[in-house]
């Protein structure tokens, strides 16, 4: 068999076929150029007669001739003996005529050259001569026009010969391969649609399509016998594989779903309510705590009730929401006692706390950038403000000063202008320290509980005695520009407190309700007059601005029985 197949090889026989082309077309291209050839010497001999034809024309018109006439004899005898000419004549068999018009011009036109005093008398040799070499250029053109035809000849033999090959090719190709190919393509099509049946016909001449027919045959028979055993395995891994797909689906929605720009809690819910339909879990709820702080936290719950059959008792499972350095909050779900995760159910609740505590970090990595900038900020207004215009007001205290203290100066109006200058310098110059001091207030505590926490410990130590707090704002809701200036409205108001007030009770209270936020600071001291805000009272005027850039109202309450309330409300900023 091994025999059989190297010797009707289809590779073989395209081989053999394409040398046979091939040596066709060599042939006749060598054959034609060769003559090709040939006939451009021709060319060249014929331009070399018409080149005599012109010289003893030339030589008719120099007679009588001198001895100066010797180089054009000499240079027409040089050109009728030349190489190309005389290779010509030899290979085209026109001897004979060359050797009659060399012996004329030797004998005849020549002497009559020299001898002739008078171009009349030489001109009957000069047109015989020129008549032997147009006969001679006609024979040698009716050579080159006979060889030319020879070419087209051998080109129309060599082309059709190839042309017929060609053909010969095609169809003992289409026979050997493409029909074939046909009933192989048939039969793997067939294959394809699970139709086993399909047969490719095998003969004795086997080549490799043959080869790869009996292949495929007996392929054929063995995907019969194992295909119905793998399509009940398909059926058994397709469903696993649809579970699978679903869980992937849910992780990559849910990654989606946490990283988009809704609000926390709208992104959250969505997630923990996909949760449910793909495990056993009910009742999943979420609690996030404010800044690792488990005793304050938000809790997130989902809108699905737990239904439980003959009031199956459950319980609890708690998954943790943690990194290395936080714990950002857990998540608690109820199970029936008489159900159970499985590992892949698990392991999905798992790899959402996971995503969970990634983009916790992130939020509050991104708000703690957010809120050193903002502080980096200000303090190089701080500074900048200092190195300007403080050192500005105080060269003018100082200068005024000096104008207070000179002999010269009248007593009354002049005295009076300084007194009013030196008090509008000095309430603008506080006005700035208080400026200075509110911009130079460093928050290094990350999210606003922490940071209450810290204003309220610093306070208690500096008015004497324990301040009230009452924090009721869900987590992860107020942003950096927002907790900034909520707790520089808590110290100025606590400053205010403890430099005026003269209390013995303070509270600090934030609220949330429907996405407003209420900052309250109160106290029992002694209240403000009712009286424009103007020179001490600049820090009302700062609480009133940071209240403005925050998009709410401020509002200060002396009480007639003592004390004072300052309230700010303002939106959540919109997630």
């Amino acid at each position: 068999m091994p025999t059989t197949y190297h010797r009707f090889s289809i590779i073989n026989q395209v081989i053999g076929l394409m040398l046979l082309i091939a040596i066709f077309g060599i042939i006749g291209m060598t054959i034609s150029n060769r003559m090709i050839i040939s006939a451009q010497g021709n060319a060249h001999a014929i331009n070399k007669s018409g080149s005599l034809r012109m010289q003893s024309y030339h030589l008719l018109s120099l007679t009588p001739l001198t001895s100066y006439s010797d180089d054009y004899i000499n240079e027409l005898e040089n050109n009728l003996l030349s190489h190309e000419l005389t290779q010509v004549i030899e290979i085209e068999g026109l001897t004979n005529q060359f050797s009659e018009l060399y012996h004329y011009w030797l004998n005849d036109l020549k002497p009559a050259l020299i001898a002739a005093s008078s171009p009349n008398e030489a001109r009957f040799e000069v047109i015989t001569f020129v008549n032997k070499i147009d006969e001679l250029v006609r024979s040698i053109d009716e050579k080159t026009e006979r060889k030319m035809t020879y070419v087209s000849m051998t080109q129309m033999i060599f082309i059709t010969l190839v042309l017929l090959l060609l053909l010969l090719t095609i169809c003992h190709f289409r026979n050997k391969i493409y029909y074939p190919w046909l009933t192989l393509l048939k039969m793997v099509n067939a294959i394809s649609h699970k139709d086993f049946s399909q047969r490719f016909p095998l003969h004795k001449k086997q080549d490799e399509l043959s080869t790869l027919g009996q292949t495929l045959n007996q392929m054929s028979d063995e995907l019969a016998q194992s295909y119905h055993h793998l399509e009940a395995r398909i059926e058994e891994k397709t469903a696993d594989l649809q579970n699978k797909n679903k869980v992937l689906l849910y992780l990559y929605r849910s990654n989606q779903t946490l990283h988009s720009i809704s609000p926390l809690t709208t992104r959250l819910t969505k997630v923990l309510t996909e949760l449910s339909g793909l495990t056993p879990l009910k009742n999943i709820r979420l609690r996030l705590y404010e800044e690792n702080n488990d005793t304050c936290f938000h809790e997130i719950q989902t809108s699905q009730p737990l239904i439980l059959e003959d009031k199956e008792p459950t319980r609890i499972l708690s998954w943790e929401i943690s990194d290395h350095l936080y714990r950002y909050g857990v998540i608690l779900a109820e199970i029936a006692i008489s159900q159970s995760l499985s590992g892949e159910q698990n392991n999905l609740v798992l790899m959402l706390a996971k995503q969970m505590s990634g983009m916790l970090a992130m939020e509050q990595q991104l708000e703690q950038q957010q809120k050193l900038l903002i502080m980096d900020e200000r303090s190089a207004i701080a500074r900048e403000l200092h190195d300007s215009i403080a050192q500005s007001l105080s060269c003018l205290k100082m200068q005024i000063s000096y104008l207070q203290m000179q002999p010269n100066i009248s007593p009354n109006k002049q005295q009076d202008l300084l007194n009013q200058m030196r008090n509008e310098i000095n309430s603008a110059y506080s006005q700035l320290r208080e400026l200075l001091t509110t911009f130079r207030l460093k928050l290094t505590e990350p999210g606003l509980l922490a940071s209450l926490e810290s204003t309220i410990r610093e306070f208690n130590q500096r008015i004497g005695f324990e301040i009230n707090v009452i924090y009721q704002i869900p987590a992860k809701i107020i942003s950096p520009h927002q907790s900034i200036h909520i707790i520089q409205i808590i110290r100025e108001a606590l400053s205010n407190t403890l430099k005026h007030a003269n209390a013995t009770w303070t509270q600090v209270s934030l609220l949330e309700n429907a996405g407003v936020i209420t900052v309250t600071i109160e106290d029992n001291g002694e209240g403000i007059q009712p009286q424009p805000i103007k020179n001490n009272h600049y820090g009302l005027i700062i609480m009133r601005e940071r209240a403005l850039s925050l998009n709410g109202e401020y509002q200060v309450t002396s009480h007639a029985q003592g004390g004072t309330t300052v309230s700010v409300t303002f939106p959540l900023a919109v997630a």
